[in-house]
């Protein structure tokens, strides 16, 4: 596998499903045919780069656990495909670039994002490890993710 295909794969794609739930706004609003569609897609794409930062910093995390779980040691960071440096410097630049593109859609949107980076991360480092907390988190995530997309589409 190439480097570039283990970075992709390592922002684990099809996880991004999740953040369909930033277009929850602009759809019940019945705003999806018009120009707002435009901004809430913008919003999908920048979820889409921040919990794939996310993802990122959680299998440097884990490192050494995942390469003693039976298929999670082939996921490329455990399996030493993509390097854990790669993968840090990669995920710093596509927060800190989501952040930037989030904050340039409004102020309101910037900062559910920072929240939901912040607290996806805090659940990467220790959240994932308090049960009741560990629940409450990915709950919480979801409910970013539909707060935003309402922000990001307010007018």
């Amino acid at each position: 596998m190439s480097p570039a295909l283990a970075l992709l794969a390592s922002l684990r794609p099809r996880q991004w499903v999740k953040n369909l739930f930033v277009f929850a706004g602009v759809i019940f609003s019945q705003q999806m045919l018009t120009p707002l569609a435009w901004t809430a897609l913008a919003a999908f794409v920048i979820f889409c780069g921040l919990s794939g930062a996310i993802y990122l910093f959680n299998d440097v995390a884990d490192v050494e656990r995942d390469r003693l779980h039976p298929t999670k040691r082939l996921r490329p960071i455990a399996s030493g495909v993509l390097s854990r440096s790669t993968a840090l410097v990669f995920g710093v630049l596509l927060l800190a670039g989501c952040l930037a593109a989030a904050f340039w859609i409004g102020a309101a949107f910037g900062l559910v994002a920072l929240g939901y980076g912040a607290l996806l991360t805090a659940y990467s480092v220790w959240l994932k490890h308090l049960v009741i907390l560990d629940v409450l988190t990915v709950a919480g995530g979801f409910v970013l993710r539909a707060v935003a997309g309402a922000v990001a589409v307010e007018a």
